[in-house]
This record gives structure tokens, C-alpha cells and sequence, in this order.
């Protein structure tokens, strides 16, 4: 009776330590975190949290600190171009002149006396011709039974006004001696007209052309 006694007193101690050996394993040091389970955009776990046993957040200090970031200047010397624009605009604008980095020498037009008749080129246009001769625009019209919606075109011949009477208003429809580029379609009596009081001969002897073709870009000196 005692014998069963005594090993019942045993099994039961054995089973009391059984259960604090099993609940001592269970236990996690308190100075150490659980890991992360949240994490980042990147995957990565949320800093200042710990992951492993590594604190990323001081990791990530240490690492900054050890590594500083690479400052570059750059030094622009007196009268350096700035960057400018990744788009800048045209520097050619058709009918813009050009600038020289020389005087030109313009030759002077040689006296003459006024035609009494004119044949009208492609490109021209009755009021044209009274600028470019300094006549009446109106006495020209009215010359030649033409209105200001009259047709025209080129190999019209006009009769030109002799009275003497000046062209009334500006002769001049753009600001020259310029220089001016060249552009398509361009013909040198519509480049004559394009400034108002300009001679095609003028242009032509100013810029000692050869033929009539006007290779386009190329600039030419307006008187």
C-alpha cells in the first residue's frame, strides 16, 4: 500500500516538472522585440522596428553618418552663357533681319528719269509700283481704268503717272537698309515690294546677282 502510494507521489512530481520545464522554454527575453510584420511600400520592414534582431532604424542612422552625401558646385566664371531653356526658340525668323557683324557698303541708285510704262512681274501689285516710283496711287488706278478690287497679274502692263504728284502715305512698308533671308517663293521684285520703296535692280546690283533663282536661307542686303 505504501509502495503505491510512493509511486503515484513520483509520477505526479514528474509531471509538475514536465509542465514548468515546458512553460520556461515558452518564454522570450523581454529586452528584444518581435519582429516586424508590417511592411514598407519597398518590402522592407517599417524603420525603428526591429527585424531579426537588427534595428533598422539605427542601421539606417549609422549608415548615413558613416556615408555623408556628396555636395557638387560648380563654379561659373565672370561672363559665362547660363543654361538657358531645353527649348529655345528659332534664331532665323523668316522676314526678321539678320544681324552683321561688319558695316555694309550700300551702293547708291543712279539718277534717272521716271518711266512711262511698267510691266507688272510676278510678285508686284499696282500700289507697289507707286511706292517704288513715289507716284499717285490714285492717279495710277485711275490711269489704267483699274480700281482698288481690280484683278492683276504678272505681264500687266500699267501706265505711269507723270504729274509729279507723290505717293500718299508711306512709301516704306518695312524698315531698310536691313538684310533679310531668303525664303520660299521669294522672287526679287516680291523682296522689292516686301520693303515698298526698294528697286529690284537695286537689290540685284547690291548683292551682284547673276540669275533670278534666289537659293533659299541665303541672305541678302536690302539698300
Amino acid at each position: 500500500m505504501n509502495l503505491k502510494r510512493s509511486l503515484r507521489t513520483i509520477a505526479f512530481l514528474l509531471m509538475i516538472g514536465a509542465v514548468i520545464a515546458g512553460l520556461t522554454a515558452c518564454r522570450v527575453p523581454a529586452s528584444k522585440g518581435p519582429f516586424s510584420e508590417t511592411p514598407t511600400s519597398e518590402g522592407l520592414p517599417v524603420p525603428g522596428e526591429t527585424s531579426g534582431g537588427i534595428d533598422v532604424g539605427a542601421f539606417a542612422t549609422q549608415t548615413a553618418q558613416a556615408n555623408p552625401p556628396v555636395v557638387i558646385t560648380t563654379q561659373v566664371s565672370p561672363g559665362s552663357p547660363t543654361q538657358g531653356s531645353p527649348y529655345p526658340g528659332p534664331t532665323n525668323v523668316p522676314g526678321v533681319p539678320e544681324p552683321t557683324s561688319t558695316p555694309l557698303t550700300y551702293v547708291e541708285p543712279t539718277p534717272g528719269g521716271l518711266p512711262t510704262t511698267y510691266t507688272l512681274q510676278e510678285g508686284e501689285y499696282p500700289f507697289c509700283i507707286a511706292r517704288r516710283f513715289d507716284v499717285s496711287q490714285t492717279e495710277l488706278l485711275t490711269l489704267n481704268g483699274l480700281t482698288v478690287n481690280s484683278f492683276f497679274s504678272a505681264g500687266q502692263e500699267l501706265k505711269i503717272p507723270q504729274t509729279g504728284n507723290p505717293f500718299d502715305g508711306s512709301r516704306t512698308l518695312h524698315d531698310h537698309p536691313t538684310t533679310y533671308k531668303i525664303q520660299t517663293g521669294d522672287t526679287v521684285n516680291s523682296i522689292a515690294c516686301y520693303f515698298g520703296d526698294v528697286s529690284p535692280d537695286m537689290i540685284i546690283l547690291q548683292n551682284n546677282l547673276h540669275s533670278t533663282d534666289l537659293p533659299v536661307g541665303e541672305v541678302l542686303i536690302i539698300p
